[in-house]
């Protein structure tokens, strides 16, 4: 890796990093004022009752993906880049809800052992989530990083939970 390459690298991680911290104000300020955006828990709702419909069905419940982003961005009033992202960031603050959510039931379920080693690949997933979630800042141009980025995270963590949730599910039928 080259000088350059490695400083458009870094430059990258420093604008993800400042981007991270920007979309958790606007979150912050969206999710408290829900004129400003849809309300939470009538989004959180739309998420949680279709991965429970998926698994009841005997499916994995991926179809469940973008269930908040794709309607929000549908919207006619949503056709800014802006408005484009905000819908990205509410269905990231959800799945990142649900990922504590089913960590944390997933949790109740175990011994002692089981917990720390939940705790150990929990903690891995996170690093190796954040590390891949940046790679688009080290490799695009920040308007096109700044969808790649969020899109990434929302897929991981919706992965997450949908892991954590198969796992809570077998646990409980045992």
């Amino acid at each position: 890796m080259t000088l350059k390459h490695m400083k458009r690298a870094i430059c990258g991680c420093l604008r993800f990093s400042r981007a991270v911290s920007l979309v958790m104000v606007v979150l912050f300020v969206a999710w408290q004022n829900p004129a400003a955006g849809a309300d939470p828990d009538t989004t959180n709702a739309i998420i949680s009752t279709c991965v429970d419909g998926e698994r009841a069905s005997g499916r994995d419940g991926r179809a469940c993906i973008g269930r908040v982003t794709g309607p929000c961005k549908a919207k006619s009033d949503n056709a800014y880049r802006e408005d484009q992202m905000e819908c990205d960031e509410r269905e990231f603050v959800l799945w990142s809800q649900l990922v504590q959510k089913e960590y944390g039931l997933l949790k109740k379920l175990l011994t002692a052992e089981q917990r720390e080693a939940l705790q150990n690949s929990q903690s891995l997933w996170v690093r190796y989530q954040s590390d891949d979630c940046r790679l688009p800042y080290a490799f695009f141009a920040k308007d096109m990083a700044d969808f790649a980025g969020p899109a990434c995270t929302i897929k991981l963590k919706a992965s997450r939970v949908l892991q954590l949730r198969a796992w809570r599910d077998a646990l409980g039928k045992l």
